[in-house]
């Protein structure tokens, strides 16, 4: 028997071309910070009320900072508002100044400093994909306008019928159907608009994700709590106009940036393992 004179094989504990794992982000304190889930989780129906409260919170940390923030957004809008080609650019960059908001969310939430430059962050962060978003949504009002105006015409025609040997009782159910059924329509269509942006900004400046995906994870969350999101949209118009009224238009210092906050708030709810609401 012979025995071969050839080194013994060895075995490497690096794969080849292979970079080390990448660690989840932590903050200062060592702490895991708010990961992505796969799957969006099913909020009780409560956690819409949660949401308002949650974003209370946060302002409440930080609240000179925020009505700080608030003011000169609201500066900004009332400004650019007066300016038709102006106007037309800050709503088209209305996304992207909500992506700095949720930044300083984030950050805030993270135990990090909370910066009145957050308003402008995402411009030299996620400025493309932001204005992507906000086109892609424009487009999608685009196409959901042409079905409900071509109802509306139909209706119309319906009301003008009168000349042509149509019965006015007939004419007149005729176009309120009409009407009712396209009025349900664009409530629907709207309602499916604010679903596919609700969560958008969140993930793309956060996460990184295209504002395609990011649409399609909005819609799926927010499918998935239609409950909390049904009281939340319920609820918090009821408190606003409260404090609105109660407050003498004051209360809009902090109705504004508080609203904002709450894009951040349902998004940490629905979209990462450490939702607030389950938290506090």
């Amino acid at each position: 028997m012979t025995i071969s004179s050839d080194s013994p094989n060895t075995v490497s504990l690096q794969k080849n071309n292979a970079l080390p794992p990448e660690l989840p982000p932590v903050d200062d304190y060592g702490n895991l910070l708010p990961q992505l889930l796969a799957e969006p989780r099913s909020c009780d129906a409560g956690w819409g009320v949660s949401w308002i409260t949650n974003a209370f919170a946060l302002f409440k940390e930080q609240f000179l900072l925020w009505i700080g923030i608030g003011v000169v957004y609201m500066i900004i809008m009332a400004v650019t508002s007066a300016i038709p080609i102006i106007n037309l650019v800050f709503s088209i960059v209305s996304f992207v100044f909500l992506g700095g908001i949720i930044k300083g969310c984030a950050a805030q939430a993270s135990g990090k400093a909370l910066r009145f430059d957050h308003l402008f962050s995402a411009f030299s962060t996620h400025l493309k994909p932001l204005i992507i978003l906000f086109l892609l949504y424009i487009v999608a009002i685009i196409i959901a306008i042409i079905p409900v105006g071509i109802v509306f015409v139909i209706a119309h025609m319906l009301s003008s019928a009168g000349s042509i040997n149509v019965a006015a009782d007939q004419i007149s159910s005729g176009t309120i159907i009409a009407l009712v059924l396209a009025s349900l329509f664009a409530i629907l269509l709207f309602l499916s608009l604010v679903m596919a942006v609700w969560f958008a900004p969140a993930l793309i400046v956060l996460h990184n994700i295209r504002p395609t995906e990011a649409m399609k994870m909005s819609i799926k969350g927010s499918l998935k709590n239609v409950w909390p999101l049904f009281i939340f949209f319920l609820v918090g118009p009821i408190i606003a106009l409260l404090v609105f009224v109660f407050t003498l238009g004051i209360g809009l210092l902090a109705l504004v940036p508080i609203g904002m906050i709450t894009y951040y708030t349902s998004y940490r709810d629905i979209w990462t393992d450490q939702p607030l609401s389950a938290m506090r």
